[in-house]
């Protein structure tokens, strides 16, 4: 499966364009929740997925490099709706084939797209994120090259707290945890993970 992430997200800011008030696509007030919201949020953590056909079973479990980007508007007092982008890599990832540890020299990725709302408890500007959305598992094996699964269900909850460094901009970190269903085109079965990340974010609002 071959997400077409351009395609998608342009369909995703024409949805959203029809939904938010026009006030929510320009510059809202100094250290206040309205308007234009943009998060980019990159982090390390740890990732594993799983595929047991019943007859054999292989895991690939190893530390990540992942991230999200959500682009949207402020649809009620202190609650975004945005687009997301969200994903994770990992390097020479470790696996396990039916109790057998190895490597591989490449890497596993995991990417998605999907809609997400964000919800701000003020005056603390601590933060509660959801997204739900497709995904797709991509396996990179040097000198083999690449190959990918079909789509699936991915969903990611996060926590975060940021602090005010301009009139629009804010800084913070935040914990996330994620999950994954997603098919592959091989057997009948999907592979089935979760994910945990430790991000820095930064928001415009």
């Amino acid at each position: 499966m071959r997400v077409g992430i351009g395609g998608t997200c342009a369909v995703g800011v024409l949805l959203l364009a029809g939904v938010l008030p026009d006030p929510a696509w320009g510059g809202g007030a100094a250290k206040r929740h309205d308007g234009f919201f943009l998060r980019m949020s990159p982090g390390i953590g740890h990732a594993s997925t799983k595929l047991d056909d019943g007859f054999d079973e292989l895991r690939f479990s190893d530390g990540i490099g992942g991230g999200d980007f959500a682009i949207g508007g402020i649809v009620a007092k202190n609650l975004a709706l945005h687009g997301t982008l969200w994903g994770w890599t990992m390097g020479d990832p470790d696996f396990e084939l039916n109790n057998q540890d190895g490597s591989i020299n490449g890497s596993l990725t995991m990417s998605a797209i999907g809609m997400g709302v964000t919800y701000y408890v003020m005056p603390i500007n601590l933060y509660f994120s959801g997204s739900l959305g497709f995904g797709q598992l991509e396996l990179d094996v040097d000198p083999y090259g690449s190959g990918n699964t079909d789509s699936g269900l991915v969903f990611e909850f996060v926590i975060g707290k940021e602090w005010w460094v301009s009139r629009n901009w804010a800084l913070g970190v935040a914990g996330a945890l994620g999950a994954h269903s997603i098919d592959d085109d091989l057997v009948s079965e999907n592979w089935n993970g979760s994910n945990i990340e430790v991000r820095f974010s930064a928001t415009f609002n």
